[in-house]
């Protein structure tokens, strides 16, 4: 009997690996968090520096606009490579591989809303330039919950968590606000997210 339910478990598993992406690292998402809080940190200076700072102008700042533009990428390219270094750290040691089926449909799935809200957020910063925390907020929750059916499920609910903030801060219409907003989703949420995986899966 108990070879039985061994065997079963075993299959289980092998299904579960060929299905799901289960070599992401927590600690790519503490690293994340921490980046995502030091670049909220380097934007609130810099718009403290501009007393005139405010949504309805910002287009006609542009000095300040590259200055969050440049702050924003340089943040994305460093999480990038870090996650990036620590998980493939992770596939090795785990045995399993890096591109794989599971891997291929967890980026696909990730991509498709991250891509439709970065367009959809050139697309505010015309029209509508103080909803595009909150757009990013929303688009990358919805991104985690889109992607969560590849890898760990525990990404749903973090996902969940970034589409409520994105919502809330949706009707906030004012700077320091909605940063906050943007440090607590990008950077606390990512941070507790990143150690409960490292303490769950890998420790």
């Amino acid at each position: 009997m108990n070879q039985h339910l061994d065997d079963i478990t075993e299959i289980r598993a092998l299904m579960e690996r060929s299905t799901r992406f289960l070599s992401l690292s927590g600690l790519s998402g503490v690293f994340a968090g921490t980046f995502g809080l030091i670049a909220s940190g380097l934007a609130y200076f810099r718009i403290a520096q501009d007393t005139t700072a405010n949504y309805s102008r910002l287009l006609e700042n542009q000095a300040l606009l590259m200055d969050l533009v440049k702050i924003g990428v340089s943040t994305l390219i460093l999480t990038l490579i870090v996650a990036f270094v620590l998980t493939y750290r992770r596939v090795k040691k785990t045995n399993q591989t890096l591109w794989s089926t599971a891997s291929k449909r967890l980026l696909i799935n990730l991509m498709l809303p991250l891509v439709a809200g970065g367009l959809y957020c050139v697309v505010l910063l015309k029209h509508a330039p103080h909803l595009i925390d909150s757009s990013t907020l929303l688009f990358y929750g919805l991104a985690l919950i889109n992607a969560s059916k590849y890898t760990y499920n525990d990404i749903r609910y973090l996902g969940v968590a970034e589409v409520v903030l994105g919502i809330v801060s949706g009707f906030m219409n004012d700077y320091y606000v909605g940063l906050f907003f943007w440090a607590f989703g990008f950077g606390v949420l990512h941070i507790l997210y990143g150690i409960l995986l490292y303490r769950k899966y890998e420790n």
